[in-house]
């Protein structure tokens, strides 16, 4: 049987460009859409699930489950959910059909049931699915060559899948995370526990990541769950009843869930009707009334602050750029590339020139450090984990002794030598003194995982780098760390890393090692840190190029065996449920970034800059329970220099962000989850910005008639209260910038270069793809042999 294709170079490159034009059609796009507004909420209301047979490959009919809408339901939680991001609609259960007892030989008495945590109003999420009645795995790991009884999660093209090619993934023989011609394929894997009960959680791809699902408020599309059920699929016809064969194979993953023997498992499927949300990407309004650029991490709250303005019964279309950094939208703003910047920190400009600008907070959100660490007993995600600041130095210093590498404990890596930057220090993070101290049950987990702790960052300059460094900075432990000074357990800087000043605004690596060069890569843009985390990848390559002259990518590690860290905005984390670390506050907590936490936070915000509005957390005045990563991000617009169509626009936007947008959700116009709502005065100070952006005279305004005639007389609800003009704080100072007259070619390659060297490393696909069909076989045998040992050692 051939398991897997070997793509070609060109196809891969092909399906990279296709996930890169995605990227920049989602950052660009300009609104979203009016008519489906209305079907979203319906749908979100009382989701729309098909309780009609799915015909099964063979042109058998499968039994029909029955869906039960659970606005009421409690699915099982997710153990990788760091917090239930609020405001979400309420899952969906679904009854199965009897499945297969190979302990009584006969089917089970009662049928299965499968819940997943969200089936409308979905975006590029992770949603949760779970399971009851299922026949139990052998093992507690999943392995397609090993695993009897195995479950598989795919999103299908449809909301009634009835082949293997409508989902995409799904054909590839239970191989985990295949790269295929339209990116990275989302299909999951899983095992169920003796109970009969199992969960794993899935990324959900609309049509902006995923051309052949092409899921969006337009496109229905579906889960399909489909459960390994054996059965005696190698004679023609297959007799799904005759289970004499399962010990044989027929149970593995490597059959059941290819179409040329899982015609059993795929019989028994049970089928989850998905509803999209409305996005930007699909507004009916061709031409933008501004452009807005910066704050890759607003990304999610501006998707769906555009989609609610382009339904409002006077629709409004804005353009979005998250692909351009905070440090960089600042600059480009005066050369007119954008209309209004969205950053945290101020610009530090203060020049004369024909337009003055003022700053409006519109959001609140933080950074996060996400985690997937697997335990090594249960192989289950680890829930709990404490970073301080100093562990989080190492880590994007790289100051472990990877694999030997520093060649303290016996002979250099051949070829290369030893890193000396790091000889002597512990192997890796779970071998770290510090961390055991601070996370005395986690252990490293089995397989490959252990192996390297390099987490994905952001490149390019970035507030958030900016904020993670200044928290490092400010504590103790981590700034002599990085002088050079050694932790009371010996273990040192990466020496490479000496002389380099905390706080930075972008993270680099200095290490020149060929191994740690090639492992540390941080990647462009913001969104791409959480795509690779949600697809259990790390960014990094080989550092030997393979037989056609490329870098290899780094496999993706397995659920079950991963150690992935990385840094990225709460909106994200959110959104992908991913678990967050828990880090130190300068009270001596270590908290997690939640709405209370982030609340706590803003008493400690002072200002920043002179423009009366710009704040950061003062880490000497934290709350004991504040997130010390909390951020607010600003919208900087123009208050003279702007043609008053434009300007009324942006005014309108304001408004809106200031009252309706800051109503928590997910449906079109809501503040997404991660992100918390602006307290009474900074939404204040939102709408004095917007009557100073509709007056243009640069430098004061009319309070009281300043404002649109629906804000001026707003009657706000409970959790907005009215904000009458007597609340408008004191006078907030207007800054000019000076109009930039070239621009370095640099800034704008530099992307693009960035770009095309991910391409070329993508151009071999994932490992697990790479070579022929004898040489994948041989792969697998071998990684079977590999685990057999492993078991015996347990």
């Amino acid at each position: 049987m051939r398991i897997a294709h070997r793509p070609s170079a060109v196809t891969a490159l092909l399906g990279l460009t296709a996930m890169i034009l995605g990227i920049v059609s989602l950052a660009c796009a300009p609104g979203s859409l009016a008519a489906a507004a209305g079907a979203a909420r319906q749908s979100a209301a009382s989701p729309g699930i098909s309780s009609s047979p799915a015909p099964s490959q063979t042109g058998t009919t499968s039994p029909s489950p029955s869906p039960t809408p659970s606005p009421s339901a409690s699915p099982t939680p997710s153990a990788t959910q760091s917090q239930q991001p609020p405001h979400r609609p309420p899952g969906t259960t679904v009854r199965g059909p009897k499945m297969w007892d190979p302990k009584h030989n006969s089917k089970f008495a009662r049928p299965s049931t499968v819940t997943v945590s969200q089936t409308a109003s979905l975006v590029n999420e992770m949603v949760h699915v779970s399971w009851t009645g299922f026949t139990p795995s052998s093992d507690i790991l999943y392995d397609p060559t090993f695993t009897d009884y195995p479950v598989m999660v795919a999103e299908c093209d449809t909301a009634h899948p009835v082949s293997w090619k409508q989902c995409y993934g799904a054909n590839n023989g239970g191989v985990q995370g295949a790269f295929g011609p339209f990116g990275p394929m989302n299909t999951a894997y899983a095992t169920t526990s003796p109970n009969g009960t199992g969960e794993l959680d899935i990324q959900i791809l609309t049509a902006v990541e995923n051309q052949f699902l092409s899921c969006s408020v337009h496109h229905s599309c579906s889960l399909v769950i489909v459960p390994s059920q054996g059965g005696n699929t190698l004679s023609s016809p297959a007799h799904c009843r005759d289970h004499s064969i399962d010990p044989q194979g027929t149970d593995l993953g490597q059959f059941a869930f290819s179409s040329q023997t899982g015609q059993c498992s795929w019989q028994d499927r049970i089928v989850v009707p998905l509803a999209f949300a409305p996005s930007p990407s699909s507004c009916a309004i061709k031409n933008a009334s501004f452009a807005a650029i910066g704050s890759p991490m607003l990304l999610r709250a501006m998707d769906q602050w555009r989609a609610g303005l382009c339904a409002a019964s006077s629709p409004l279309a804005i353009t979005f750029n998250a692909a351009i950094t905070e440090p960089e939208a600042l600059a480009d703003l005066p050369n007119g590339l954008g209309d209004i910047a969205l950053t945290t920190r101020p610009s530090a400009t203060n020049l004369a020139t024909n337009k003055t600008y003022t700053y409006a907070p519109v959001a609140i959100s933080a950074v996060a450090i996400a985690y997937w660490v697997d335990s090594p007993r249960t192989g289950k995600p680890v829930t709990s984990l404490r970073l301080d600041p100093r562990l989080v130095a190492k880590l994007v210093t790289q100051s472990y002794n990877f694999e030997n590498e520093g060649c303290g404990h016996g002979k250099p890596p051949p070829k290369i030598g030893c890193d000396r930057a790091v000889d002597g220090n512990p192997f890796s993070l779970f071998d770290d003194p510090e961390f055991k101290r601070l996370n005395p049950t986690i252990k490293a987990p089995s397989g490959t995982g252990a192996a390297f702790q390099v987490p994905t960052v952001e490149s390019g300059h970035s507030d958030m780098t900016w904020e993670v460094t200044r928290w490092m900075a400010a504590n103790n432990g981590a700034a002599g760390f990085m002088s050079g000074r050694f932790d009371q357990w010996g273990t040192h800087l990466n020496t490479d890393y000496l002389g380099l000043k905390y706080p930075t605004d972008s993270f680099t690596g200095q290490d020149p090692y060929p191994v740690i060069a090639h492992k540390y890569s941080p990647v462009f843009p913001l969104s791409l840190v959480a795509s690779y985390q949600a697809q259990n990848w790390d960014p990094g390559t080989d550092w030997e190029k393979d037989q056609v002259g490329n870098f290899p990518r780094d496999p993706i590690e397995i659920p079950g065996e991963r150690a992935l860290f990385a840094i990225l905005d709460e909106g994200d984390a959110a959104a992908f449920r991913f678990p967050v670390a828990k880090i130190l506050n300068h009270s001596g907590r270590y908290v997690a970034p939640t709405a209370a936490s982030m609340a706590a936070a803003i008493p400690s915000l002072v200002a920043t800059g002179n423009n009366h509005v710009t704040q950061s957390v003062d880490y000497n005045k934290q709350a004991a329970g504040a997130y010390p990563l909390t951020m607010v991000i600003y919208a900087m617009v123009p208050t003279s220099g702007v043609k008053q169509a434009k300007a009324n626009a942006i005014a309108r936007f304001l408004e809106y962000v200031a009252t309706t947008g800051q109503k928590p959700g997910v449906l079109p116009g809501n503040l997404a989850p991660g992100y918390l709502p602006l307290p009474a005065n900074m939404r204040a100070e939102t709408l004095k910005a917007a009557i100073l952006v509709r007056a243009q005279s640069g430098k004061s305004a009319n309070l009281k008639s300043g404002l649109s005639p629906s804000i001026g007389s707003l009657t706000s609800p409970s959790s907005l209260p009215s904000l009458p003009a007597a609340r408008f704080g004191p006078g907030v100072r207007v800054v000019a910038l000076k109009r930039h007259t070239t621009a370095s070619v640099m800034r704008y390659a530099l992307p693009a270069l960035v770009i095309a060297g991910g391409a070329t490393t993508l151009g071999g696909c994932s490992a697990l793809m790479i070579g022929s069909q004898a040489a994948l076989v041989e792969r697998v045998r071998r990684l079977r042999r590999l685990r057999l040992v492993w078991r015996k050692r347990q």
